[in-house]
């Protein structure tokens, strides 16, 4: 019986991508649909009893896409299209408000329109402050006290596997050991009872002396709206630990700050096209819209008014 057939290029594609990339194996194999144990057999050859095609489909699969990517990326390199972190007026101040929080401790609440740069700040905080910074982002199904406590756990590589009560001391006394601040994105989804658990974090330890936790929270205007307790009169407890508001809308994006983001349109002199980003930042779609249009636009290779209008309706923008 004959064995399995390899494409003996194809394995050679994966040996020097890993090498050029410095990726393990271990990194490798989820990001192309694979287990770790699958990859090494196809690399050895070895993968007798399983799918090779299969496997040789999904390695062809990522590739072409990390192709196309590539292409896309060289295409747009010229028109310095935004890549990262780039310093903006809303961005910046969040920033220093994250800063503000873990110097002072207490609550910070930084809410406003969305697309406008919160969690592009508060990324480039964590880092900035690997060791002192932990974030987190919420969504509805982790709203709840249990599942907010078990994300924060990860985060600090503290157990899961604890009591509900245990696992909440347990994170508290890490944030405590120093200037920790804790940043939860997309706050808006937590329950009361999620906010309530943290509340006490932020107090000095009565018995210890040791001083409280800052936490940002982060999110749209429902976050300090809880807090301010239009929603619930229980909510005002919160709102008494809170330190510091800032809230932002799309409204504040500068036309300096659209200058930091598209400097090729400002060394060509193009007045017009930066106006008409500067109009779609102050729209509701803000600054994700911003760099949507413009990254579409220079994937067609056409960056002036009329290739910006183009690509706005398709993309669902509409001023």
């Amino acid at each position: 019986m004959m064995g399995k057939q390899y494409n003996t290029e194809l394995q050679a594609k994966v040996e020097a991508y890993m090498k050029e990339t410095g990726i393990s194996q271990a990194k490798l194999a989820p990001m192309m649909n694979l287990s770790g144990a699958v990859l090494s057999q196809y690399r050895r050859s070895v993968y007798d009893k399983g799918d090779v095609e299969d496997v040789e489909r999904k390695i062809r699969e990522f590739f072409q896409i990390k192709e196309e990517q590539a292409e896309n990326a060289k295409k747009t390199e010229s028109f310095n299209t935004v890549r990262g972190y780039v310093a903006t007026s809303i961005s910046e101040s969040i920033y220093k408000m994250i800063r503000y929080c873990q110097l002072e401790k207490g609550i910070v609440v930084i809410d406003g329109d969305a697309g406008i740069g919160k969690t592009k700040a508060a990324t480039k905080f964590l880092r900035d402050n690997p060791a002192t910074a932990i974030y987190i982002s919420t969504t509805p199904s982790t709203s709840s006290v249990r599942s907010l406590l078990r994300m924060i756990a990860r985060a600090l590589k503290i157990s899961e596997n604890q009591r509900t009560e245990d696992l909440s001391i347990s994170i508290r006394e890490r944030l405590r050991s120093s200037d920790n601040v804790l940043i939860i994105d997309e706050a808006q989804n937590l329950k009361f009872m999620a906010l309530e658990e943290i509340r006490g974090w932020v107090d000095e330890d009565p018995i210890t002396g040791k001083p409280g936790i800052g936490i940002a929270l982060i999110g749209n205007d429902e976050v300090y709206n809880k807090m301010l307790g239009r929603q619930e009169a229980i909510f005002s407890q919160q709102f008494n630990r809170t330190k510091l508001h800032g809230r932002y809308r799309a409204t504040n994006v500068t036309k300096e700050d659209v200058e930091k983001l598209f400097p090729s349109l400002v060394e060509k002199g193009m007045t017009p096209e930066l106006t008409y980003l500067y109009n779609v930042g102050h729209s509701k779609w803000g600054v994700r819209g911003m760099v949507n249009v413009f990254t579409a636009a220079a994937n067609n290779q056409d960056v002036s008014l009329e290739g910006l209008q183009k690509v706005t309706g398709p993309l669902g923008i509409y001023l």
